[in-house]
């Protein structure tokens, strides 16, 4: 059989916001960094979760398939207001805790695992640069949280477990603690659900060219002492490439968004990943949007087509106003 051609880009189509999601650090956000629903697959009008990364809240939206747009709803409080307050789950690392400031979820990724939505926050030192000039890493107690929510948005409830795994497991305590863009520290950027597991996918560390995906039990991340089953999947997407959004697919596999493991806004693409083969399909690249990052994917639809499954995919970045959201369709091979 002849090998398809991959598309210069990806053909898309952009998706118009009604109303505006809000920010931690402003009144518009520009750093949307996950989506989920609860909807069926098939609904073409789907209530969404939608999480930035600079607050302590999620907020709801409503996606048109039809329409093509996107409506900002309510806010979701995920933390409370007061960081004394934090009831969680679990202890959190202790290394230090640079002040009000920096007080935020760093929430990086959404899922639906019936009947909760979850939210990951990065479980990453934070490299930035302070008004007085230079660099400096911080580490935020609260971006070490997992949050989950009911369907309404009701009961939140945190848990620091997350943290038992990433820095007793050989393959990730290396990077615990350490500084993404310096040191190849841990950098969670993806959640997605399935079969009562949560999938956790890592922007940074990249080894041999392999980013990784951490599984747990979602019941169990919210039980204190109960058995998290943590599994590690290894995906060979290549060098310095990790994993900004993923989502399981109807068949079980992958649909991962990649990007560069350094926080880059170049080279991003959709990919294919069957675990059961250890294999990678490269889909396709996404079109550069200016200097934003894509950090967001819902899929819309996913229906059969003339050469395989043809899949819709909703796409959010980190950078534009309301995440600049494109509706990208894509070509899944059998």
């Amino acid at each position: 059989m002849e090998k398809r051609a991959e598309p210069a880009f990806l053909p898309f189509r952009e998706v118009a916001v009604i109303g505006s999601f809000r920010s931690g650090e402003g009144p518009v956000a520009t750093d949307i960094s996950g989506i989920a629903s609860a909807a069926v697959l098939s609904r073409r009008r789907r209530k969404c979760l939608i999480i930035d990364n600079e607050g302590l809240f999620a907020q709801f939206a409503q996606f048109d398939l039809d329409a093509l747009t996107l409506k900002a709803g309510e806010a979701v409080p995920l933390l409370p207001e007061n960081r004394q307050s934090i009831k969680a789950v679990g202890q959190a690392p202790d290394h230090g805790d640079p002040g009000p400031d920096r007080y935020i979820l760093d929430g990086e990724g959404a899922a639906w695992l019936a009947p909760h939505y979850y939210v990951t926050g990065s479980h990453s030192i934070h490299d930035w640069e302070p008004p007085e000039g230079g660099k400096r890493a911080d580490y935020r107690r609260s971006a070490f949280l997992v949050a989950r929510v009911g369907r309404n948005g009701q009961r939140p409830q945190l848990s620091y477990r997350l943290s038992e795994v990433l820095r007793s497991r050989k393959a990730l305590a290396p990077y615990f603690l350490k500084s993404p863009d310096k040191q190849q520290g841990i950098n969670i950027e993806a959640i997605a659900a399935g079969r009562r597991r949560l999938f956790f996918g890592f922007r940074s560390p990249v080894k041999d060219g392999k980013a990784l995906i951490l599984s747990v039990r979602a019941a169990a991340l919210f039980t204190s002492g109960a058995d998290l089953a943590a599994k590690i999947i290894r995906v060979p997407l290549g060098n310095n490439v990790g994993i900004r959004d993923l989502t399981i697919l109807p068949d079980g596999r992958f649909l991962i968004l990649a990007g560069p493991r350094p926080d880059g806004g170049e080279g991003f693409t959709l990919q294919l990943f069957d675990r059961r083969l250890d294999k990678v399909h490269r889909l396709g690249p996404l079109a550069p949007n200016g200097a934003s990052k894509p950090e967001a994917m819902l899929l819309a639809s996913h229906r059969p087509g003339p050469e395989g499954t043809v899949a819709e995919v909703l796409v959010l970045s980190d950078g534009p106003a309301n995440g600049s959201p494109r509706l990208y369709t894509v070509t899944l091979p059998d």
